[in-house]
């Protein structure tokens, strides 16, 4: 059985101004406009936010050493060289922050980002149709494209509006044909 012991606490080894991820996570989010805001809450995307943003802490972690809450638990007495890939900070102690420095939250809140139509027709097709709430419909169904986060009412006329993740539509709208390089030729 192994025996495990604290390496420390994100406040003291990543972020003297953040107690945990998840206040990394609200910082940044609290400098969004109120309705975006209101949205990723309601929406449930800022849940999934804060999973995915703690799986890619995870990932960049040791295999042995976990995030558990706000603290980094590892091996009490781990195997020699064990960690000796790892980022060692000045004192030579295991430097946690140089470990998730690379983790890219703007992307993770972009793509978990709530989307409607009219915003997918609009801004991400960059349709010039009339209605482009419409023009964004017929390419998500086609693309076979669900609403993520499910739907809510819409602020101005409080009939239900679908919600999709940003990520999966990009990535839907991107492997139309067309887009990119010729496939029909070979070299």
């Amino acid at each position: 059985m192994t025996t495990t012991t604290s390496y420390g606490y994100w406040s003291a080894r990543v972020s003297i101004h953040h107690n945990g991820p998840d206040d990394l996570v609200s910082d940044y989010v609290a400098s969004g406009h109120p309705e975006w805001k209101d949205l990723l809450a309601a929406s449930g995307a800022l849940e999934r936010i804060h999973a995915e943003y703690r799986r890619a802490i995870d990932t960049a972690l040791p295999a042995d050493i976990s995030l558990c809450g706000n603290e980094f638990i590892g091996p009490a007495h781990p195997e020699d060289g064990e960690f000796d890939d790892c980022p060692r900070d000045e004192n030579g102690a295991l430097d946690f922050a140089a470990m998730v420095e690379d983790i890219d939250l703007a992307e993770i809140i972009e793509r978990n980002e709530p989307l409607t139509l009219e915003e997918i027709g609009r801004d991400v097709m960059t349709s010039k149709a009339k209605e482009p709430a419409k023009a964004a419909s017929k390419a998500m169904s086609r693309l076979g494209v669900k609403p993520a986060y499910g739907y809510l009412p819409n602020p101005d006329s409080g009939r239900p509006q679908a919600l999709y993740r940003a990520g999966d539509v990009r990535k839907a709208l991107a492997s139309r044909p067309g887009q990119g390089s010729r496939t029909d030729r070979t070299a």
